[in-house]
């Protein structure tokens, strides 16, 4: 598992889930699956804005708008307790964060991860909303603890999307990202991964 990875399942814990799984309409465990599936799809998308400059552009100065402690606090709104009014206007941008994330592949992927969990494509969508702001506060917060400029977002990103594709033989994020070029989730693969590894059971 990636460092970003690391950092992003010791993030969600009982408290998230609950909370998640109450806002989405959702069981736990459905929300628990959706969240396995959905993390790393976000992160690898992330990951994918390397291949081009003016993404890696816009990301880092997304990253510059907002502190360590906007970042520090996503987990807590996530879980629903208070948290300071920069990060709960960074969550509130959560579905302009996903379209950029995603783009045109954001209802392929809700639509996966819907017939993968269990839950509609509607109840992903929200879910996703509140995850990605949570994937760009990771990213962020390793690159500020390495004071990275533009060079050094890409390197990051591009290391990350490195381990993602050797990853995708078989490992947690098999079937999540394209394998093949050419654009498309392959989600006959998306069954198949075991999400109880992100959550260490």
């Amino acid at each position: 598992m990636s460092q970003l990875m690391e950092m992003l399942s010791q993030q969600i814990g009982p408290d998230q889930l609950k909370h998640l799984s109450a806002q989405v309409g959702a069981s736990p465990e459905q929300t628990e699956q959706a969240i396995g599936l959905a993390l790393p799809t976000l992160l690898g998308a992330v990951a994918r804005q390397a291949d081009n400059d003016e993404n890696v552009s816009r990301l880092h100065k997304e990253i510059d708008q907002h502190d360590d402690e906007t970042f520090d606090a996503l987990p807590n709104l996530l879980g629903g307790q208070a948290a300071p009014e920069g990060a709960q206007a960074f969550l509130g941008k959560g579905g302009n964060i996903l379209s950029g994330m995603l783009g045109g592949k954001q209802s392929k992927v809700e639509q996966g991860i819907g017939k993968a969990s269990g839950l509609s494509g509607g109840q992903v969508g929200s879910l996703l909303s509140m995850l990605a702001p949570l994937v760009i506060g990771a990213v962020g917060k390793k690159a500020r603890s390495g004071s990275m400029d533009l060079g050094g977002l890409a390197g990051m990103l591009q290391g990350e999307k490195k381990e993602i594709e050797n990853q995708a033989s078989g490992g947690l994020l098999a079937g999540l990202l394209d394998q093949d070029g050419d654009g498309d989730f392959d989600f006959s693969d998306v069954m198949k991964i075991g999400m109880s590894r992100l959550f260490g059971k």
